[in-house]
């Protein structure tokens, strides 16, 4: 894509946060897969077929949490999956935290502050379910996404077991004093 194809994508089309529909989980699914084929390079053709099977596992996701969709023009332009405090991954997080995961956006469309807009859309509601912490885990091939995350206060809490040969880390937020 070219620098005026990105203008052309960018200019004030207002963009729509909503919970998703059951009709937006196939277009989720797909932008996911889309999301993250950037790091498909770096997988061996068996891991990034895992990956892109756990990446299209929305319906099964979406009973177990909230999630939610960015909308540009009618286009599903981003994604992200918020965990309830009590619903996150027990292996990955406490059970009174909430947590946030598959964060998603669109190529196209990156560098328009969606992926931050989408990570505060998970904030909020933590905040008011009244979780201490706000979770997420992410790579070293997310260099982009792990230095958002650090804007928007979240810290490295710890490193994670390798995941595909990758490196991960637990991010935190702290949203209340124990």
């Amino acid at each position: 894509m070219t620098a005026e194809d990105k203008e052309f994508i960018s200019v004030d089309m207002p963009l729509t946060i909503r919970d998703a529909l059951t009709k937006d989980f196939n277009d989720v699914a797909l932008l996911s897969v889309e999301a993250y084929r950037e790091y498909s390079e770096w997988l061996s053709s068996e891991d990034w077929d895992k990956m892109k099977t756990n990446l299209s596992n929305v319906s099964k996701v979406a009973h177990q949490a909230k999630l939610i969709v960015a909308v540009q023009d009618h286009e599903l332009v981003g994604s992200v999956i918020y965990y309830y405090p009590g619903t996150s991954t027990s292996r990955l997080f406490q059970p009174e935290w909430a947590s946030l995961r598959m964060l998603a956006v669109s190529p196209r469309y990156r560098d328009q502050g969606i992926g931050r807009q989408l990570t505060e859309e998970c904030i909020q509601p933590a905040k008011r379910d009244q979780a201490e912490v706000i979770g997420l885990h992410t790579s070293e091939l997310m260099v982009t996404a792990r230095r958002m995350y650090e804007k928007l206060g979240f810290q490295q809490d710890t490193e994670l077991p390798r995941n595909f040969g990758i490196r991960y880390w637990r991010y935190v937020l702290k949203l209340a004093e124990s």
